[in-house]
């Protein structure tokens, strides 16, 4: 009898150990693929380092953006020329136009942040530990993003900052989410709950930034 349930415990364990083991392969190799995406000839004249890499948005690959404090790091006018290339030589080109940014692929998503002098509070922010955020299909792209800028994790520190979120109306904020989609996520850090709306839903990119004079704003925008 103890033979067999020894026996039983190794099967288990080594069924336990492989499929994390294929588990970690599938991501290497998704996140390896992603990169090797074609990217068509592209011609970009004066258009910040955003707007370039929203760029991205037409073959569908999932961004993440940070932006730098406008009082810290102004946005600076790009021109790009890229012939035919895959997504990991794109980005190289577009970061070597402003180098105050750097970028990489994590758990399937394209982030771009400040590779110096970093927003405190925009950090923070992205580190925080949210309890639960949902939401069903048939729902504004705006009111997500107004949902998540009322969360209580997120509006006690934006008080504590004096800083008001600010968002814009621009085109598609107003179009809603497929009828079958259903978000639940618990227990995750506020730049986790970004990259699963962008990995889960029709949203494709998020972009945070904290602006104004005093740096009183903070904007979160879908793409």
């Amino acid at each position: 009898m103890r033979r067999k349930q020894l026996a039983r415990m190794a099967i288990y364990t080594i069924g336990i150990v492989m499929v994390v083991l294929f588990t970690f392969e599938t991501i290497a190799f998704a996140q390896s693929d992603l990169l090797s995406v074609h990217i068509k000839a592209t011609a970009i004249k004066d258009e910040s380092i955003d707007q370039v890499v929203g760029h991205l948005l037409e073959y569908g690959i999932p961004l993440g953006i940070e932006l730098g404090n406008e009082n810290l790091i102004p946005r600076r006018k790009i021109t790009l020329d890229v012939p035919e290339s895959t997504l990991e030589e794109f980005l190289n080109a577009v970061v070597a136009k402003d180098q105050r940014y750097s970028w990489k692929l994590e758990d399937g998503v394209i982030h771009l942040w400040p590779a110096k002098q970093r927003d405190n509070l925009v950090v923070t922010l992205l580190e925080t530990k949210i309890s639960r955020f949902m939401f069903m299909g048939d729902v504004r792209r705006s009111h997500i993003r107004q949902q998540i800028l009322e969360l209580p994790e997120i509006t006690s520190q934006l008080a504590n900052a004096g800083v008001e979120p600010l968002t814009f109306h621009g085109f598609g904020s107003a179009s809603k989410l497929e009828n079958g989609i259903f978000f639940d996520e618990s227990n995750v850090r506020l730049r986790e709950l970004l990259d699963r709306i962008v990995l889960k839903t029709e949203i494709k990119q998020w972009v945070i930034f904290r602006w104004g004079k005093n740096s009183e704003y903070i904007t979160l925008k879908w793409s």
